[in-house]
């Protein structure tokens, strides 16, 4: 018998679930609770890297990412391999044939009616603006004004390969602490073309390499530990205010 009556036995379930909750909250101070992986991953599948599932994954790999990425360098060297227009120079610019034998393509194959995935067809004005040339429309009242604007306009396209392979990890720890990190590649390929020879083109975009660190009202799972332990269901999370 202990205090007041009441058996020991009945006592030390009492008393160890503080120290449960202690040493619980101890632990999440120096390593991380809760960790959430996602991998944003856009591609064409050209120049598509080749995948060996013997070598072991690197640091930001995952299953999704690692047979899916793009050889970007490669990418980047061929693209700029494609000729502008530019006549001050006697350059006419590169027809869609020889885009076409650089590696660029909307096209899975030579069927044009399946579209490689990730890949954009823009006409026109909007043509224009995904290169930095987009035209505000003069003020046109007669007929063969508004002709001829809408001639100019037709002889613009352009198409767009979206690349994008970023993963970001978030680490939750006890007490308020959020460390993040976004690292990869997003990158947007754009070729314009004029009459059907390359006017212009441009990669936007580039690598991403963002950690962050945040201080601010989170959830510490000792709460909802010991009071899981003890039956406490209504105070089964604890917030932790800010220091």
């Amino acid at each position: 018998m202990g205090l007041m009556g009441r058996p020991l036995g009945g006592l030390l379930p009492l008393l160890m679930i503080p120290t449960l909750g202690l040493a619980l909250t101890g632990c999440a101070e120096r390593m991380s609770i809760i960790r959430k992986h996602a991998v944003d991953l856009k591609t064409t599948a050209l120049f598509k890297r080749p995948c060996d599932a013997d070598v072991p994954m690197a640091e930001y790999e995952t299953v999704l990412n690692r047979c899916n990425r793009t050889r970007l360098s490669r990418m980047i060297e061929q693209f700029e391999t494609i000729q502008e227009m530019e006549r001050a120079r006697g350059s006419p610019g590169d027809t869609m044939e020889e885009v076409r034998a650089k590696g660029f393509s909307i096209y899975e194959d030579a069927n044009p009616k399946l579209r490689r995935p990730n890949t954009l067809v823009l006409y026109g004005n909007d043509a224009l603006a995904a290169v930095g040339m987009g035209l505000s429309a003069p003020p046109l009242q007669k007929p063969e004004e508004i002709k001829a604007y809408a001639d100019f306009m037709a002889v613009h396209y352009a198409e767009q390969y979206i690349e994008r392979d970023v993963v970001s990890v978030v680490d939750r720890f006890c007490v308020n602490n959020r460390e993040s990190i976004e690292i990869g590649e997003d990158r947007v390929f754009t070729i314009l073309w004029r009459e059907g020879r390359v006017l212009k083109r441009v990669i936007k975009g580039g690598p991403i390499d963002n950690p962050k660190r945040e201080r601010g009202l989170l959830l510490c799972p000792s709460g909802f530990l010991v009071d899981t332990v003890s039956g406490r269901a209504r105070d089964m999370i604890m917030p932790v205010p800010v220091q």
